[in-house]
């Protein structure tokens, strides 16, 4: 697949990439090319970024203050990280005394990434933006604008531009579901 299509979104999304010159044929269904796309310049620790990863190790290392959306829109994001330790804690901590008898039934690090998720969908969509997760090597995300159809498209065409490495991505909708007390 050597689609133009994922880069000629983002480069309708993110102006900063409409001066940046879409990869040659051949390399545009490797991932690490995309990322490299993506990335406007020597990515460092605090420099805007439109492709952000997750930490697998300390998903409270989310990116969040890296992306380059909500800095630009001038979005404090102190609150959403606060959030993400409050309700991340109990589970680390129930999870640290009660390892011995649920430590193989039970994937802290999942539920953790789900109310990690969570919460940046929470911060974007006030701010009507939509989240897209990729899972990689490594779990990552974008802010992308409201546009369903343009959503769509996009992540049907990244999809078949990425399947041969296995490489996936999801529009997150958050799921209301009852929850049992």
């Amino acid at each position: 697949m050597d689609d133009k299509k994922i880069f000629k979104l983002l480069q309708r999304w993110y102006p900063a990439l409409e001066l940046k010159k879409i990869p040659k044929k051949k390399q545009r269904c490797i991932f690490q090319q995309f990322q490299a796309w993506l990335f406007a310049e020597e990515v460092t620790q605090h420099e805007p970024a439109y492709l952000m990863a997750v930490d697998a190790e300390n998903p409270h290392e989310n990116g969040l203050e890296r992306c380059a959306v909500l800095q630009h829109s001038q979005i404090d994001i102190s609150r959403t990280q606060q959030d993400i330790r409050q309700r991340t804690m109990p589970l680390y901590q129930h999870y640290e005394q009660h390892k011995q008898v649920i430590g193989k039934y039970y994937n802290v690090d999942a539920q953790v990434f789900d109310i990690v998720f969570e919460e940046i969908y929470e911060l974007l969509k006030a701010h009507h933006f939509e989240l897209l997760i990729i899972y990689a090597e490594t779990a990552y995300w974008m802010a992308v604008p409201e546009d369903e159809v343009k959503i769509r498209k996009f992540c049907k065409a990244f999809a078949k531009q990425f399947k041969a490495e296995g490489i996936c991505i999801e529009h997150y909708i958050k799921l209301d579901c009852l929850r049992s007390t």
